[in-house]
């Protein structure tokens, strides 16, 4: 979950392509060291993962909005 600090988390997410350490519990992304929250994993649809990361970003915010259709559980 995407926060700027604790408890702040709400709506917004993004997906990890790889290892990211910094934002685990102790990284060094946020001062406080507490992490993100991270709730699920990509089984299947890596491509369309891939097309999502060379999409034009803005501060790390897509420039055009995409809008998911569908997420299981």
């Amino acid at each position: 979950m995407a926060r700027n600090k604790p408890g702040s988390a709400s709506t917004e997410f993004f997906i990890c392509i790889g290892n990211q350490p910094d934002l685990d519990y102790g990284g060094k992304r946020n001062p406080d060291g507490q992490g993100f929250a991270a709730f699920g994993k990509v089984i299947k649809g890596m491509n369309i993962v891939k097309q999502i990361q060379q999409m034009k970003d803005t501060n790390q915010y897509l420039v055009k909005p995409l809008k998911i259709n569908s997420i299981t559980r």
